[in-house]
């Protein structure tokens, strides 16, 4: 009798281990950043459609957005995918010949930190 517990805590045991092995690790997903685009020239209007299609082909953009802001375009990206400057520099490269220039918009949250004076500063 009693071997038969030991073979059942046994066979416990082993389920219970193998269990745990077969389980997939949790992995920590991957990092999204937005891209907020500034649109500017002529011709970038009436691209709307080539501009995705040439967004849409770079690896690690996840989704294109445009008409939220006019003359913008949002753009998802997997931060260790794609850097930013190669997203700006291959739609650069396509929209010379639109007459159209893409850029990241500088805005108070991306720009970069101005220089601190040494001078003390006054307030009166």
């Amino acid at each position: 009798m009693q071997t038969f517990w030991i073979q059942r805590a046994v066979a416990a045991a082993l389920m219970i281990a193998s269990l745990s092995v077969s389980l997939p690790a949790v992995a920590n997903p991957p990092i999204k950043e937005r891209l907020p685009l500034t649109l500017s020239g002529p011709g970038c209007g009436s691209k709307e459609t080539e501009m995705n299609n040439v967004l849409q082909a770079i690896p690690g953009v996840t989704g294109v957005y445009f008409n939220r802001v006019p003359n913008h375009v949002l753009v998802d990206i997997t931060a260790g995918t794609v850097k930013p400057a190669d997203v700006i520099n291959r739609v650069n490269d396509a929209a010379s010949s639109w007459q159209c220039k893409v850029e990241i918009i500088e805005g108070c949250i991306s720009a970069s930190m101005p220089t601190a004076s040494a001078a003390p500063h006054h307030s009166d």
